[in-house]
């Protein structure tokens, strides 16, 4: 989608962003020359009601890539600012990251201080959480002579998987982004279904670690978590859950201080056509920069399988971005705190029973979540115990972990959207949710969550459930529509998207409750598709109910802001 930047370059520090407490600390036992690792994050997120009424009609892709458009439009205009002194300064590791409208660097303690003190700068938080990094396994052991005999690995039969092939649904034209330690695109049971998009330059995905294309595991998780999603077979054992879904392989540094390669795998999903992502990898809770993304996931209409972490038995033990709200919410859990689109999952042995090392819920550590009114997690629960999958180098392995569940997960929301493509993402978790076998205590807990999946019943309910944005309430919108103001109530810039179906001369202004014109934020040209804006507000402009009023070619929408001095 074309767009237009309107950015005013002066920055008032009359309202400061915040520093995370976290990096608070760390601040405190750095040296004045010490780089630390942040991410900045701007003000101004995409609305999701926005995308979803400038979208009706389209079909996934063409919806994800409005979204995907968006995002890129209004970090380009949130960040330009920042960017620019950021690399007129002593940062280091620059990056962009359009997906949570944030910057990844490292400076010093001094810079975090002038960064937060700027009006555009919402939050400056830690990007290096030192006990942060891969999910790894609880035990890894060869293969066993009883499980070398199965044709088909025990958690994939026992989720019914199988009897889903049969309807001929396998996961055909769905394409799961695994992010984790690279995929082994040479193992005979995967090479048939790797992605590639070879005139981009890309070999089966990208390695964000190196930065190359070339995504080959050096690790063995990562080729273990993918033959679980799509393993077809060829080498003697059925591994895979859609075992004709497409693997992007997304590697990722997968050690301490990884976060920021994580969100860039997840933008380059969203960006290059995948509809669901696997990932096991956890940071402390309360990582805000992951959340974001996955928030903004949903509105580009991904489903992304989170692994709990292998930290229980006890309570709250369920890392970043496993923390996140899911998609979708279960009549057991009150909704408040948005959605993402996070399904966090735990692990379950041969037996259902709940794996001894999977992390429990409640989360409580976010604002807006407490121990009075906490947030239930995981959502699900899936085979994680034991479980028979491709090896690094050939054959097969078998590993234990909430890693293990979290693909079976994955390749069953890839089965659901063979069966029915036009599903949207809070309608795929709510099916798998209501058609899991219940397990532990009634409804949804904090062990099990909504029970164990099971892919027959999910996929036979998505195939009498029509996926429309109707479903959702939607409306067809006019030929224009205008985002909620971001934030809001505002006090130094407002940030806010324009539609229009066609071009034309913009004329885009403020009023006051009486209708009196106090403000105009531009009056040129402006392209069809999406349009960003991120207008500082005038030091005059007192506090009050405003009005923001878009007209092009005739027609007009407004958007409601509120100004606190």
């Amino acid at each position: 989608m074309k767009k237009i930047i309107l950015l005013l370059a002066v920055v008032s520090i009359a309202a400061a962003g915040s520093i995370d407490p976290q990096l608070a600390v760390i601040m405190a036992g750095s040296t004045d020359t010490d780089l630390i690792p942040v991410f900045i994050l701007a003000h101004g997120q995409v609305d999701r009601n926005w995308v979803d009424a400038s979208t009706y009609g389209m079909d996934r892709a063409e919806r994800q890539q409005f979204a995907v458009s968006a995002m890129k439009d209004i970090a380009e205009v949130a960040q330009a600012d920042i960017l620019t002194k950021l690399h007129s300064s002593n940062a280091t590791g620059i990056e962009s990251l359009w997906l949570a409208n944030a910057v990844y660097c490292e400076i010093t303690r001094a810079a975090i201080r002038d960064m937060a003190a700027r009006s555009d700068v919402s939050l400056i938080e830690s990007a290096c959480d030192p006990n942060g990094g891969l999910i790894e396994p609880v035990d890894e052991h060869p293969v066993t002579v009883d499980e070398g005999s199965d044709g088909i690995a025990w958690g994939v039969s026992k989720i019914n998987a199988d009897d889903v092939w049969a309807l001929g649904y396998e996961g055909q034209g769905v394409i799961v982004a695994v992010i984790d330690t690279g995929t082994d695109y040479t193992h005979p049971d995967l090479g048939n279904n790797m992605w590639h998009d070879t005139p981009a330059g890309y070999h089966y995905g990208w390695d964000f670690f190196d930065n190359d294309n070339d995504p080959m595991d050096d690790y063995g998780h990562g080729t273990h978590t993918s033959g679980t999603v799509a393993g077809d077979g060829s080498a003697g054992t059925q591994t895979g859950v859609a075992p004709s879904a497409t693997l992007m392989a997304l590697r990722i540094n997968y050690y301490s201080g990884g976060e920021a390669t994580w969100i860039q795998a997840m933008e380059f999903a969203a960006d290059h056509g995948a509809s669901v992502m696997s990932t096991s990898l956890g940071s402390t809770h309360g990582n805000t920069s992951l959340r974001t993304a996955n928030e903004n996931s949903l509105t580009a209409g991904l489903y992304h399988s989170v692994a709990a972490a292998n930290d229980g038995p006890a309570a709250g033990s369920i890392l970043s971005p496993g923390d996140s709200p899911p998609p979708w919410f279960h009549p057991d859990q009150t909704y408040h705190g948005g959605q993402s689109a996070v399904v966090t999952v735990g692990a379950t042995d041969n037996s259902d029973v709940i794996a001894s090392f999977s992390s429990r819920g409640p989360v409580t550590w976010w604002s807006d979540y407490s121990d009075s009114s906490p947030l239930i997690d995981p959502d699900i629960s899936g085979p994680g115990v034991n479980v028979v999958s491709t090896k690094w180098t050939g054959g097969y392995t078998t590993m234990s972990g909430t890693s293990m569940a979290t693909p079976h997960l994955a390749g069953v929301a890839a089965l659901i959207l063979s069966a029915n493509p036009n599903l949207t993402v809070a309608q795929m978790d709510s099916l798998i949710e209501v058609t899991s076998v219940e397990l532990g205590a009634a409804g949804k807990d904090n062990t099990y969550g909504a029970g164990r999946v099971d892919a027959l019943a999910a996929v036979q309910a998505a195939l009498s459930m029509t996926g429309t944005q109707e479903a959702q309430g939607a409306v067809l919108p006019p030929s224009m529509g205008i985002s909620a103001i971001s934030p809001n109530p505002v006090s130094t810039y407002a940030s806010f998207s324009v539609y229009s179906a066609v071009s034309g001369t913009a004329d885009i202004s403020v009023y006051d409750v009486s209708g009196r014109r106090v403000a105009n934020i531009d009056s040129s040209d402006i392209q069809s598709g999406s349009n960003a804006y991120n207008w500082q507000i005038p030091a005059q402009m007192g506090s009050g109910v405003y009005f923001v009023h878009a007209t092009v070619n005739g027609n007009t929408v407004s958007s409601r802001m509120t100004v606190v001095r």
